[in-house]
């Protein structure tokens, strides 16, 4: 058999039987990590048989002594005979939750009417109090622009159509009220209710059926059975709704900054009046459950992740993490349109539990570990900027290659929107690390050349950060240039430290920087410059060759620019002396218009966007022959520059 070759084997467990695809040469006690949570006991403690034989845990499946065929069945039981320390009555732990990844956002039906109808009080009526408390609150933030709000938690029935919400009767809903992708119906409902209360209302249509988001019920009856079960107050981070932070549980005092580490656990859960089902979790492993077969679960006892609190690669789990210390538990609750990227899609509630802070804040502070910390943040800025770099890399191959199609243009954008935020991510850590090595001064060998390679990384993830890539590309804006000034500032001092250190290595380093921020310059002098050191140092840099290739298309590139501006004034000149009858002149320009091209000076597009073509007709139309001949040339070498720009080669 190939060894691609899957068995299926049926497994049965007290609640039922489960078909599971397993590898032959897998082993029982591989099988046992995915059966603990159906059984709710340690591998250990389970015992695997087929045929009437216990199954050996080490040895394979499909070998000796275990011989398991494809289509047998295994039989999984829990062992009662557990050792006398283990003989205390322990609550059994509870039924793990299923992670359904393949749960989507509840699609809504298209409505005509997309603005959020207004409520008026006749629409919303309270017709009888099936439960009260007593227990009385006061709205906040339910209009305008506020940074608190109010959050409450309900259950509702649609009576006419039997129909809950949510769909398990343990469950809840909830919306922050006055929120504006919701009905305004149901902020109505619950600002009629005590915490706790039951009641029936009757509801009309037009201000309850409005739902883009799915957060809130409709239904097609008008009276419904609504609990108040909790309100509580949020944060709105922005004002506007698309940001809510509950804080379940402050936690400890002191919060996480900027670039600390941080410990979590998360969970992502679709925000749903039908139910909030789990869609991804830092807890997630895989096991057999009955009625399942193979799942994804959350393991209550996986340990924590760690997350960088700041760059931005979680930013919905970053953003919790940051409210709340050690300990806490925090709620995120965001829109289909917030925080888009590195999350399932739709309204999502996001779960952050803070296990512990790690923060390293520099010398003298809690955490601090000397030159290792030194060597972890230099790791992380590292490995940001090779990242921006790779990236570069490849968008620099695709535009020597091809030029940008519509179609391509967003793809595009997209990574270099991911070089920006790499470049932005390592800067920021080479700027901690500069000020963490200045503070530290001179007590390690290795400080001065550390000091160095920070200086020059800050100076490459400046430049990376305001990187723009194609022929269609942005021109720099005043802050782009700024940085890049700043870029050549740490350059100077990293090249004149290396200098004082005699270290050629971080010298080559600089200089190829400073070469990568003359190009992004259009600074033809002072990359070349940079280019004749670097060669003298380093005659073999193939990093240097394919840079100096770059400094040649860059300085080619601008020479065309340049001759498109000089044909717009030949151009200008052919037009004045066309209206004016000037022979002549006509001539002297028409011939340099045709030397132009011919020493390839112009593009096809310069000369398609000017209409040179056009006056050159007008030109020809004076009548005389000498003027019409040379006319032909100059439409002739525009054919020849067409058919170089078809071919690709312009």
């Amino acid at each position: 058999r190939s060894s691609s070759f899957v068995m299926l084997v049926k497994v049965a467990l007290p609640e039922g039987e489960v078909n599971v695809p397993v590898e032959p040469n897998s082993t029982p006690g591989h099988l046992k990590e995915n059966l603990k949570y159906s059984l709710r006991v340690p591998p250990k403690h389970i015992r695997l048989h087929c045929g009437g034989r216990e199954l050996d845990d080490i040895k394979p499946l499909s070998g000796e002594p275990n011989n398991v065929e494809d289509g047998a069945t295994i039989v999984a039981t829990a062992d009662t005979t557990a050792a006398p320390e283990e003989k205390r009555e322990v609550r059994a732990p509870p039924k793990p939750t299923v992670i359904k990844k393949d749960i989507e956002p509840m699609k809504k039906k298209p409505k005509k009417e997309t603005v959020r109808p207004p409520c008026a009080p006749e629409d919303v009526s309270k017709k009888q109090t099936l439960a009260e408390t007593g227990k009385t609150w006061t709205p906040i933030g339910v209009e305008g622009k506020s940074y608190k709000r109010s959050m409450v938690w309900l259950r509702a029935e649609c009576v006419d159509e039997k129909k809950t919400f949510p769909d398990e009767a343990d469950d809840l809903w909830c919306f922050a009220l006055g929120d504006p992708l919701t009905a305004p119906a149901w902020t109505e409902v619950a600002k009629q209710m005590e915490i706790g209360e039951q009641a029936l209302f009757t509801i009309r249509m037009a201000p309850l059926d409005f739902d883009p988001e799915g957060i809130c019920p409709t239904g097609q009856s008008k009276t419904w059975k609504v609990e108040l079960v909790n309100v509580a107050e949020v944060e709105d981070i922005l004002g506007d709704y698309t940001r809510l932070i509950h804080i379940e549980k402050p936690g400890e005092k002191e919060l996480a900054e900027d670039l600390d580490r941080v410990k979590v656990h998360w969970r992502m859960r679709r925000w749903m009046c039908e139910g909030a089902p789990c869609v991804a979790s830092s807890r997630e492993r895989m096991a057999i459950l009955p009625g399942y077969g193979i799942v994804a679960i959350e393991d209550t006892n996986a340990p924590p992740v760690s997350v960088s609190v700041g760059e931005g690669t979680q930013e919905p789990i970053e953003l919790a993490a940051q409210r709340v210390g050690a300990g806490g538990i925090a709620h995120l609750y965001i829109k289909t349109e917030t925080l888009k990227d590195g999350r399932p899609k739709g309204p999502m509630i996001v779960d952050v539990e803070m296990h512990s802070l790690d923060p390293c804040r520099g010398p003298g502070t809690e955490g601090w570990q000397g030159w290792t910390s030194i060597v972890t943040e230099r790791g992380m800025g590292d490995r940001w900027l090779d990242k921006a770099d790779d990236q570069r890399k490849g968008l620099e191959t695709f535009d020597t290659l091809r030029k940008t199609t519509a179609q391509e243009a967003d793809a595009v954008k997209q990574v270099v929107d991911e070089v920006h935020h790499c470049a932005n991510n390592a800067s920021r850590r080479y700027r901690r690390l500069i000020k963490w090595l200045e503070a530290e001064g001179d007590s390690e060998p290795k400080m001065k050349s550390e000091l160095i390679h920070a200086t020059v990384s800050l100076a490459k993830a400046l430049a990376l950060s305001v990187r723009n890539f194609g022929e269609d590309a942005p021109e720099a804006t005043a802050e782009d240039k700024a940085k890049l000034q700043q870029a050549k500032e740490f350059l100077s001092k990293g090249l004149e430290a290396a200098a004082a250190e005699k270290n050629d290595q971080l010298t080559v380093e600089a200089l190829r920087v400073m070469l990568q921020v003359s190009i992004q310059e259009h600074n033809v002098p002072e990359g070349k410059k940079a280019l004749e050191q670097l060669v003298a140092l380093k005659p073999e840099d193939e990093e240097g060759r394919n840079l100096s290739a770059r400094l040649n298309r860059m300085e080619a590139t601008m020479a065309l620019k340049a001759g498109a501006n000089v044909l717009e004034t030949v151009q200008k000149e052919l037009q004045e002396a066309t209206a004016a009858g000037d022979k002549p002149v006509v001539m002297e320009k028409l011939v340099k218009i045709l030397e132009m091209m011919t020493n390839a000076e112009v593009k096809y597009q310069d000369v398609i966007k000017c209409k040179v073509g056009k006056d050159v007709g007008n030109a020809m139309k004076l009548g005389d022959p000498d003027l019409a001949q040379q006319g032909r040339k100059v439409v002739g070498a525009i054919q020849q520059l067409a058919q170089k720009a078809d071919l690709g080669l312009q």
